[in-house]
């Protein structure tokens, strides 16, 4: 989801036209940084509202189309990008209240030029650094795999050392999510603790090559696969892990079946069951989080685990004529909110994409027990109890329901109360609420996942 690369705004004066003026604030939101210059003319439609955005350059001002200039506030909104913004004057300053993509955040206009707001959260790793770094680039066929390796510069003849395997979508190495960047987070924390860590940009993304869209679950192993197998030859006698975040997990269980010389594996926030299940469960637990009725939502569910039930049972030639059928059928039914003024075939357009690939297919049919019965080593499985995007207590159930005797006896589970599902304290804990959680990964969480990590070692070594 991107934000801010453009702008926002707020006003206030106190002569005729009180707004009347040029008014500059400094703001961040979702970790981003951002200047805003307002130009108030006049009063009412006779008025002008001007947006510009003084570290941005290559951006021009833009007149604002709908907005009202009253003598003490102003409202308007930047149809292009989504943006809106409602202030009273107070004083000698303009404040109110921004939105956009879903985030509301407080804004505040002053007549003085007022300085940029250091970027990013508070867990942003900085420098110098006490860990080494080197930039790799490991080859998977036509496919080249770039990332970031950070380990001890001294100590430890053969410290741990951990991939960490990122969720859906096309990620950088650093995992950025709404101003978060949880990898490069967890990777300074280990390496500042004596343990190795590879971070990757996933296909086609930062200096990676290859094709994200069409890739599979199955390119995505063969990824983490190569990789274990670079670090396997370069650093002999080194313990190599896997951590992987959500369907990073996924990823994570299908190369630990497939690499027998794994040391240990972290699944968080992953999927203990199965992949139909829970992408069904996401468009009934997140609607419901963000405030839709209970019928808006199983509506929704009803939409999508129809498209997965045709997805599997289809080729990508059969999908599109056969949903479009079943959507045909029950039109009249589907809540008008859910329909937001599509057609039939617009709506059976949108689930195609999404559902209508190979990735999907495998994700779909994805079975944590067919992998878990081929995995015999120390596990760590960690959820938040506030995750809406896979449910805590059916993962860790199907994590210990299916693994080995063996592999059950070594691991450890923990639910964490607060935690989200990017393992971040929450209060409402919808997934809006990533950006303005300041916070980017739990500090209790990275002290536990060291903690096993390095009794693992210790035990190794006895």
């Amino acid at each position: 989801m991107k934000l801010l690369s453009l702008s926002f705004l707020l006003v206030s004066n106190l002569v005729f036209g009180q707004l009347t003026g040029v008014w500059h604030s400094s703001f961040k939101v979702a970790g981003k940084s951002l200047l805003m210059d307002l130009d108030i003319k006049g009063i009412g439609r006779d008025g002008s509202v001007t947006v510009s955005i003084p570290d941005q350059p290559k951006m021009k001002p833009e007149g604002m189309t709908e907005y009202a200039i009253f003598k003490d506030s102003l409202y308007f909104k930047w149809t292009r990008i989504g943006l809106s913004f409602s202030g009273k004057l107070i004083r000698d300053s303009l404040r109110g209240n921004m939105q956009q993509s879903g985030l509301t955040w407080s804004v505040t206009f002053s007549k003085s030029v007022q300085a940029a707001i250091s970027a990013g959260r508070p867990q942003d790793p900085v420098g110098p650094f006490s860990y080494a770094e080197s930039e790799l680039e490991i080859k998977n066929k036509k496919v080249k795999i770039a990332g970031t390796f950070t380990y001890p510069k001294q100590g430890a003849d053969a410290y741990p050392i951990v991939i960490l395997v990122s969720g859906s979508g096309a990620q950088d190495r650093n995992c950025e999510i709404m101003g978060h960047q949880p990898f490069w987070v967890l990777a300074d924390y280990l390496s500042k603790n004596g343990v190795g860590v590879f971070r990757y940009d996933d296909r086609g993304v930062g200096k990676s090559t290859g094709t994200f869209g069409t890739s599979t679950e199955t390119d995505f192993t063969s990824d983490v696969l190569v990789i274990l197998r670079h670090f396997q030859k370069e650093f002999p006698g080194h313990p190599l892990g896997i951590y992987g975040h959500s369907e990073g997990g996924m990823i994570g269980l299908r190369a630990a079946a497939n690499f027998k010389d794994l040391a240990f594996l972290i699944e968080a926030a992953s999927v203990g069951t199965n992949g139909k299940d829970v992408l069904i469960d996401q468009q009934y637990d997140i609607p419901m989080a963000n405030g839709l009725s209970e019928n808006l939502s199983t509506w929704n569910q009803r939409l999508f685990d129809e498209a997965a039930k045709i997805a599997s049972s289809t080729d990508e030639r059969t999908f599109h004529t056969t949903y479009a059928t079943w959507l045909n059928s029950v039109w009249k039914e589907v809540p008008d909110s859910l329909k937001e003024g599509k057609s039939p075939a617009e709506m059976c357009d949108e689930m195609s994409v999404f559902m209508n690939t190979a990735w999907a297919r495998e994700f779909l049919s994805y079975q944590t027990a067919d992998y878990l019965r081929n995995v015999k080593l120390p596990m760590m499985v960690i959820n938040g109890k506030k995750d809406i995007q896979v449910r805590w207590s059916e993962s860790q159930h199907g994590f210990k329901h299916h693994m080995t005797p063996e592999t059950l006896s070594r691991s450890k589970f923990i639910a964490y109360e607060d935690l989200n599902h990017l393992l971040q304290p929450c209060i409402n804990c919808d997934i809006m609420e990533y950006a303005t959680i300041e916070t980017t990964l739990s500090p209790i969480v990275m002290n536990d996942i060291l903690s096993w990590i390095k009794s693992l070692h210790e035990w190794e070594k006895k």
